[in-house]
């Protein structure tokens, strides 16, 4: 299995160039709310348990992508350094006990874009962050940066459209 991180802080358009790529490759997209909507089922945003189960969804559904046979999965992830290391040492023991082949990407774009992306209509939706100050709530706790000891790619996405940066994707990992 072939598994595409995109990753980079809040509103930086990771689900919506996902999207782009998977219809073109039809690898699978496990967006990472899917598994936040699990745990808001239980627990509140913050306890223990919802990040312990968050992850345990995340990890169990990638399992049985690789156990069945699927091509590739393109996982969505506002990954914040150092915090998140003990999520991506899970993950990096799933790929290996499973042989996925892994393909970081990482994507930013300049604060002045964000906090217009971050306002539009469609994430409040799927309950995401879609206000500034929550925005900047977030910008500030976390250190979204390329993901140490990976060969990232690294997508400015300021201008570009969710098919330019799916493309770019596509040629720099020959798929």
């Amino acid at each position: 299995m072939k598994l595409i991180i995109i990753y980079g802080s809040e509103a930086t358009g990771k689900l919506t160039i996902a999207r782009e790529l998977a219809k073109v490759t039809g690898f699978c997209l496990f967006h990472n709310h899917v598994s936040v909507d699990v745990a808001k089922t239980f627990f509140d945003f913050g306890m223990v348990e919802f990040g312990d189960l968050v992850w345990d969804v995340r990890i169990l559904a990638l399992e049985h992508a690789a156990k069945g046979n699927i091509s590739g999965v393109i996982f969505t992830w506002a990954y914040s350094h150092p915090d998140f290391q003990p999520y991506l040492y899970r993950l990096r023991e799933l790929c290996k006990k499973h042989d996925v082949e892994t393909w970081y990407v990482h994507v930013f774009c300049s604060r002045e874009e964000l906090k217009k992306r971050v306002l539009q209509n469609d994430r409040k939706a799927v309950g995401k962050i879609n206000t500034i100050e929550a925005l900047e709530r977030q910008l500030a706790q976390k250190n979204h940066q390329v993901i140490p000891d990976t060969d990232s790619l690294i997508i400015d996405n300021t201008t570009l459209s969710p098919q330019d940066a799916a493309r770019i994707i596509l040629e720099h990992f020959e798929i």
